[in-house]
């Protein structure tokens, strides 16, 4: 496990980097990559899926899909994944919901990263290999794990 202080947004690269090596240390030959994001409201899981974009070249805005629950961009040129698949589970009611947007497909498409906001409320539809990366704050200081 690795622990980060960060004080500002924009130094959420540095810890997007290193979540995007652990990823692909983990990666398994024929399955997505998962980065699974826990921390409380208003903890930077949104702020940290925009920097994940950004490093895989996604030049549109990404948002929360807190309504729509998924959301999918496509990567750039060069791009360590060619997919972002990106789920905000905190509307999910019933893991069950989750049969219906397709994810044990997503798991199954090689060259795709799937960053989860809420992680904890499908934590036993989780792969083993997905980082985990738990964010806290602790006044102006945001602690971000990786595991």
């Amino acid at each position: 496990m690795e622990i980060l202080e960060i004080r500002d947004e924009s130094e959420l690269d540095g810890v997007v980097s290193r979540v995007l090596d652990c990823a692909q240390k983990k990666k398994e030959a024929n399955e997505a990559s998962v980065v699974a994001l826990y921390g409380d409201l208003g903890a930077g899981k949104t702020a940290f899926a925009k920097a994940l974009a950004r490093h895989l070249g996604i030049e549109e805005d990404v948002t929360s899909p807190t309504f729509v629950i998924l959301k999918r961009y496509e990567g750039g040129d060069g791009a360590p994944f060619a997919e972002l698949v990106h789920i905000d589970a905190y509307r999910i009611e019933d893991i069950d919901e989750m049969r219906v947007l397709r994810f044990e497909e997503f798991l199954q498409q090689k060259d795709t990263i799937i960053c989860i906001e809420w992680a904890d409320l499908i934590e036993t539809l989780l792969p083993q290999n997905a980082v985990r990366v738990r964010i806290t704050v602790e006044g102006d200081v945001r602690r971000i794990s990786i595991e």
